[in-house]
């Protein structure tokens, strides 16, 4: 399986308001996507905790992100807010915490609580920012790929260099809109990314038992866009290798298709006990865990020492556990309310 190797990103604005590689913001910029990460990771395990403990406040079918936090932080490395589009498939707790989610909407949607991101109606699978350009999590599989085609067709259409991140797992591969999708967005040269969050697994079968090429790159070949895999574990190859398909896109070059090699610690849903990946597997991944590799790198350059580690750490922990407690203290929605908000009549970014 061929691997992307890391290249220094371009400057982009991207959404922790600094310029990446410029000279002013070294370190602030590192230390911040660093800091994501293990934003990311805490809730993710918090989740789990308060999901599987007695009581159950957490309802419904819970997908977390441990292990796949690179990703989505390497994702807002280029994300331009009011311009660019996010679209995902049900594991969406971590590309909405990087893009800028408050932890507190995102843990009291968990909690189904009105003042969650979707005022408690969609739970795990539907995280929602409109307005920062996160158009959601998805329950069917495969369903959000002609979507993430639509915004991209809009971006297209209004020249406005936004580009679209349109985010599946390899399970979604086999899906018929995988192919329309791609297919129609080549045709129309739309700046859409699909981005294959290829943690080895669908659901529970793992790559080899459903896809009949294992180089999930070559799923696109015969639609005439660059594909090619990724180092998912990595974030500065990440960040380098989105960097060039979004250059694509903004220039008007249209669609690019990244499979981002990565791993989940947890199991599909929380439901699954992972009986079918080995532990020799599991620890093969874990040895390139992307927090460990990052922090590794950032201490080699000076960027980030054991005060600052430690401080972040007992900061992050803090600002979980707050967004936990007003979870659970919070209102859950008005009866009279369920049949709210199922139409959006407004768009954002305008007509």
């Amino acid at each position: 399986m061929a691997v992307a190797q890391a290249v220094e990103p371009k400057e982009v604005t991207n959404t922790q308001g600094a310029k990446s590689g410029s000279q002013g913001s070294k370190g602030e910029v590192e230390r911040a996507r660093l800091r994501m990460m293990m934003l990311i990771r805490r809730f993710e395990e918090r989740t789990y905790q308060e999901y599987t403990k007695p009581g159950q406040k957490i309802g419904g079918f819970c997908h977390l992100y441990s292990g796949q936090e690179a990703i989505a932080v390497a994702i807002a490395a280029h994300f331009r807010k009011g311009v660019d589009a996010l679209i995902n498939g049900y594991r969406c707790h971590g590309h909405s915490l990087a893009l800028g989610m408050d932890p507190k909407p995102a843990m009291a949607e968990l909690f189904g609580k009105a003042t969650g991101c979707s005022k408690g109606k969609g739970g795990s699978m539907h995280f929602f920012d409109a307005e920062a350009g996160n158009h959601g999590g998805h329950g069917i599989v495969g369903g959000q790929l002609p979507l993430g085609l639509g915004f991209a067709f809009s971006q297209w259409y209004k020249k406005n260099s936004g580009v679209t991140f349109c985010l599946f797992g390899d399970g979604a591969i086999n899906q018929g809109t995988h192919n329309e999708a791609l297919n129609m967005a080549s045709l129309l040269k739309v700046p859409c990314i699909f981005m294959v969050e290829n943690n080895l697994m669908a659901m529970g079968t793992q790559v080899e038992r459903h896809s009949a090429v294992t180089d999930l790159s070559q799923r696109a070949a015969g639609y005439n866009m660059p594909a090619r895999n990724v180092d998912a574990m990595d974030l500065d190859i990440a960040i380098a290798e989105i960097g060039k398909a979004v250059e694509r896109g903004r220039n008007n070059e249209g669609p690019s298709y990244l499979v981002m090699n990565t791993y989940r610690y947890r199991g599909h849903s929380m439901s699954d006990p992972l009986k079918y990946r080995p532990k020799e597997e599991a620890d093969k991944w874990k040895a390139r865990d992307p927090i460990t590799l990052y922090e590794a790198r950032l201490r080699e350059q000076k960027l980030v020492d054991d005060p600052w580690l430690e401080t972040a750490a007992e900061e992050i922990a803090a600002t979980v556990n707050e967004a936990i407690a007003k979870a659970d203290s919070d209102p859950h929605p008005e009866l009279d309310d369920r049949f709210d908000d199922i139409l959006a009549e407004t768009y954002p970014y305008g007509s």
